[in-house]
C-alpha cells in the first residue's frame, strides 16, 4: 500500500498540477496547513505548505502495525523497538519534507520522503536484529491465530484421550 501511494503521490505532484490545485482550492478538513514564512513575516505569514491527511493516516497505520508486531514478539513482549524506530523515522521524514519544501519553495510529495524512511528503518532494524523473516511473515490476525491454537489444543486432548483408552 505504501509503495503504491509513493508512486501515486510523486506522479500527481510532479507529473501534473492536479494535486496542488485541488489541495489549494478544496476547503475541507483533509489537510494540515502551516506557514512556511513564519520566521520572516511572523503572524502575517502568507506562504503556506500543506500536508494531506493521507500523508498522516497511511504511514500512521503502518506504524501502528509495527507496534502490533512488537507486541507479538515471542522474545520480549515489552519491547517497542520497531514502533519507536518507525515513529522517529516518520518524524525525520516530515522534517526532511518541510526542509525540502522550504529550500525549493515548491510543492513536494510528502510520501516521497516518508515512505523510504518509514519502510527503510524497520527493515534495516530487522536485518540487523536477524528478524527480517519474522517481519515479512507477520500477519495481524489474532482471531484466526486464537482459533488455530484452540483447534490444536483440542486435537492434542483428543489424541491424549485416545492414547489413554488404548
Amino acid at each position: 500500500l505504501l509503495g503504491g501511494l509513493f508512486v501515486y503521490d510523486i506522479f500527481w505532484v510532479f507529473g501534473t498540477d492536479v494535486m496542488v490545485t485541488v489541495a489549494k482550492s478544496f476547503e475541507a478538513p483533509i489537510k494540515l496547513i502551516f506557514p512556511m514564512d513564519l520566521l520572516e513575516k511572523g503572524l502575517a505569514a502568507s506562504n503556506f505548505a500543506m500536508l494531506g491527511l493521507g500523508d498522516i493516516v497511511i504511514p500512521g497505520i503502518f506504524i501502528a502495525l509495527l507496534l502490533r508486531f512488537d507486541h507479538s514478539s515471542k522474545k520480549d513482549k515489552t519491547s517497542r523497538v520497531y514502533f519507536y524506530s518507525g515513529f522517529i523515522a516518520y518524524f525525520v521524514g516530515l522534517v526532511v519534507t518541510v526542509l525540502v519544501m522550504h529550500t525549493f519553495k515548491a510543492a513536494q510529495p510528502a510520501l516521497l520522503y516518508l515512505v523510504p524512511a518509514c519502510l527503510g528503518t524497520p527493515i534495516t532494524l530487522a536485518l540487523i536484529r536477524g528478524e527480517l523473516k519474522e517481519l515479512f511473515k507477520y500477519e495481524d490476525n489474532p482471531e484466526k491465530d486464537h482459533k488455530e491454537t484452540e483447534k490444536k489444543e483440542e486435537g492434542e486432548e483428543v489424541n491424549n484421550d485416545a492414547k489413554k483408552t488404548e
